[in-house]
């Protein structure tokens, strides 16, 4: 991982129901961007939307989530993260991307890593 930029992606969604295409994405995108040489993925997110979203036949938020836990068992980079889900109203997905860009500053800050200030993020200038 040494000279890698880290990267954390992000999935945003219904996933009613998440499905294998689902996960292939993640999957096909980290071997793409672990063939440049540049990128080292280190982890996956998905973020299963809130229930208030409006689309017709949503299943409701936590059996989306539970649905996604079970299929992601199997996974040790991939992981759920039911915040989204859980806010009180649908979030424009920039809001989603600030909370996991703030939880992963977070983060480094708790670890022995480089300057939080300093972690690149392709969108934080407009945020």
């Amino acid at each position: 991982m040494k000279n890698r930029i880290p990267v954390v992606l992000l999935a945003c969604g219904s996933f009613n129901p998440i499905t294998n295409m689902h996960l292939r994405l993640f999957e096909v995108a980290r071997d793409h961007l672990h063939q440049t040489g540049k990128y080292q993925v280190i982890e996956g997110i998905i973020s299963p939307v809130n229930d208030s979203y409006g689309k017709k036949d949503l299943v409701a938020s936590h059996h989306r989530v539970a649905m996604a836990r079970l299929a992601l068992q199997t996974s040790d980079w991939i992981r759920v993260d039911p915040w989204e889900s859980e806010q009180a109203q649908w979030m424009e997905t920039v809001k989603v991307l600030r909370h996991h860009h703030g939880e992963l500053l977070r983060s480094v800050a708790q670890m022995d890593g480089p300057d939080p200030s300093k972690i690149p993020s392709a969108s934080a200038d407009a945020w």
